[in-house]
């Protein structure tokens, strides 16, 4: 009897030591991911750019989370490419709540991917994660980009329709058709609703592939706001330039 207590507790031994090297082991993993998350860089826009104006923008939140909608003004005469926007939430008391600054972000949350001369166009993040209170403002800042081509691809949208889905709630759907010979992959479409001049609703859809075969795809967008009853515009950017036709 004593023998097989012997090996009884000899086995739970052998897993309490094995279960603390995995332990031991996965703790030293986590220690330097940590180190290495540490180590990376926050996003940094840069110099402000001079040429862009931010006419508006507006901090939302709903049962499904918040997002910021800015809509910017080139005054210039040259067109802007991914050009590197940063947007600095705050409270109601105006403490800081996020910021899209995180290193390894998506390029499409820290870039707006095309701004024409003489134009306006807006911009969402909806992927704004608070900490410290609800957002009830936003600050924007936008960098230095690259020059737009002269010739850019053109991707039609067509007119958004409001429905809403069982699970997800109130979105727009339509389609989207590549104008050009150059393929888009990982698409952004930007959409905003107004009502009486303001914003109130905002989000994103994503096309994973448009292919050049001039074949509609078609696009889902669901919003932080209530778009109801309201002026619902949507915009699907080119984010590949190369080779495209105006």
């Amino acid at each position: 009897m004593k023998a097989s207590l012997f090996l009884v507790a000899g086995a739970c031994l052998a897993l309490v030591v094995s279960g603390c090297e995995s332990t031991q082991s996965r703790s030293a993993a986590l220690e330097s991911e940590g180190a290495g998350l540490v180590k990376q860089k926050t996003f940094d826009v840069g110099t402000e750019n001079r040429q862009i104006d931010v006419v508006e923008k507006v901090a939302l939140t709903d049962v499904n989370g918040s997002a910021v909608a800015v809509v910017l003004k080139n005054n210039g005469t040259d067109g802007l490419s991914d050009a590197p926007i940063q947007v600095n939430v705050k409270n109601a008391k105006g403490k800081s709540v996020f910021k899209n600054d995180l290193a390894g972000t998506e390029f499409s949350l820290l870039h707006v991917p095309v701004v024409k001369p003489k134009s306006e166009v807006f911009w969402v993040h909806d992927q704004i994660l608070p900490v410290g209170g609800k957002p009830a403002s936003v600050d924007v800042t936008v960098g230095e980009a690259k020059p737009l081509p002269a010739d850019i691809p053109e991707i039609q949208v067509s007119s958004p329709t409001l429905q809403r889905d069982p699970v997800s709630g109130l979105e727009v759907t339509g389609t989207a058709v590549n104008k050009s010979d150059v393929e888009q992959s990982d698409l952004i479409l930007y959409a905003i609703a107004r009502k009486n001049g303001k914003i109130v609703a905002a989000g994103r859809g994503l096309i994973p592939k448009l292919k050049t075969d001039g074949s509609p795809a078609s696009y889902h967008i669901f919003f932080i706001g209530n778009p109801t009853g309201a002026d619902v515009s949507v915009i699907a950017p080119p984010v590949n330039l190369s080779g495209g036709t105006s």
